[in-house]
């Protein structure tokens, strides 16, 4: 799979059907709410069984906290992060059935069903999501889909688990506002999920967003001892930076080379001594870079990109981190699970207003995405990393412009990144 730079034959990828700047402004008016997702404990009851007694899914019950993942700056002892867990912002429900690796899952197709092996990966389907916040009134549904990754760390077996989920209706501030969202921790039929679940809210209105301060963080004790969370943006530098296509072996287009840029990425959400629920977000400086290969047919995706048929895709980066004296170390992201849905973002539009521009860019096209992967191929500094990533991404096609959120859960007993 040779990269190429953009064949005349072909679309210019990099063309500007409006601005980069404005393009890259319009797809930023996002809300990103960063929660830790505390599940039940453990013989709650959580487990789903067949006939036979087989375990085919699992009750997620799961407490959303506030939840801040604050990286600092590369120095010479490497990267460092603080996570701090807070008050809980809202409460989860639905269903994570095991579904054969063929299945095509629908928020109303029933998964045949299948059972839950621990010893290998599996792919499952989030059925009848209902998030509720704490103020009574705001909150969505959604469905979405999710892969395990056993793994063992020091001789002890972990379900890792992530996924992606489309916001298929919202209510109170969330009523009309399309979204996705991303998990990334960890699975047990015992007990449901617990990690981080982060969600990015298309808000062109700012109905979410606010530059207002929001209240302090009512700390509580994180329940994950043996894992760091870091959070980082991608994005390019500028217009200068072009995208390539990539070719498979018959000239075919096959998916995109790009080398964006890695930014520190800050971003909360609270509910306030009103009741409004509010997020915050912000852009650090420039810490690395991230070489990134997106494997899909963007001329023919194969799929509308509908909440009911998503484009199917997967991706490699590196997230290359520069010290204080050069490159201190990198680490992978095998994005073998994800899926793309094409953004709608129309001012006033409703739940299910897909294949639509931008608010205020008739006829720029745009895609919101998330995927989730092992870490892997551990260089220098980061030489050591296991873990999994998600990332939660809007992006414009000609231009080609990026807005990614990173989160990655590292295992750190030793709290290395601490």
């Amino acid at each position: 799979m040779s990269a190429s730079t953009t064949s005349p034959a072909l679309p210019d990828i990099n063309a500007e059907t409006y601005p980069f700047e404005v393009v890259q402004y319009l797809l930023d008016r996002a809300a990103h709410l960063s929660f830790f997702s505390v599940g039940g404990q453990p013989g709650s009851g959580a487990i789903l069984k067949d006939r036979s007694g087989e375990i085919i899914g699992v009750r997620v019950s799961e407490n959303l906290h506030r939840f801040i993942i604050e990286m600092r700056s590369p120095s010479g002892s490497g990267l460092r992060a603080q996570n701090l867990m807070g008050e809980r912002l809202a409460h989860a429900e639905h269903r994570w059935m095991f579904i054969p690796e063929k299945f095509g899952a629908l928020p109303d197709r029933e998964p045949p069903p299948t059972r839950f092996d621990p010893s290998r990966s599996q792919r499952f389907a989030m059925m009848d999501t209902v998030v509720r916040f704490e103020n009574g009134r705001d909150g969505f549904r959604g469905f979405g889909a999710g892969q395990t990754f056993p793994v063992s760390f020091d001789g002890s077996p972990e379900v890792q688990a992530g996924a992606v989920g489309n916001i298929v209706e919202g209510f109170g501030k969330f009523r009309g506002l399309e979204g996705t969202y991303t998990y990334c921790g960890t699975l047990s039929p015992d007990t449901g999920f617990q990690g981080s679940l982060l969600c990015r809210v298309v808000d062109p209105e700012s109905v979410i967003q606010t530059t207002i301060d929001l209240p302090d963080l009512k700390e509580v004790d994180l329940p994950e001892t043996d894992a760091t969370y870091l959070t980082f943006r991608g994005q390019k530098k500028n217009s200068t930076q072009k995208t390539q296509y990539t070719f498979d072996s018959n000239g075919e287009v096959n998916g995109l080379q790009l080398d964006p840029q890695i930014r520190l990425f800050y971003f909360d959400c609270a509910i306030d001594g009103r009741g409004e629920f509010r997020s915050t977000s912000s852009i650090g400086p420039v810490v690395g870079t991230m070489p990134a290969y997106i494997y899909f047919n963007v001329l023919n995706p194969g799929a509308p990109g509908t909440g009911d048929a998503p484009i199917a895709f997967h991706d490699y980066d590196d997230y290359i981190f520069f010290g204080p004296g050069g490159t201190m170390g990198s680490f992978g992201f095998d994005g073998g699970g994800g899926r793309i849905l094409n953004l709608t973002n129309e001012q006033g539009g409703g739940g299910q207003a897909f294949n639509l521009t931008l608010a205020g860019a008739p006829g720029q096209k745009a895609l919101r995405f998330g995927g989730f992967g092992p870490v892997v191929n551990g260089t220098g500094q980061l030489a050591w990393f296991q873990g999994l990533t998600a990332h939660n991404s809007a992006v414009g096609i000609a231009p080609h412009v990026l807005s990614t959120a990173f989160i990655a859960r590292i295992h750190d007993p030793k709290d290395k990144l601490r």
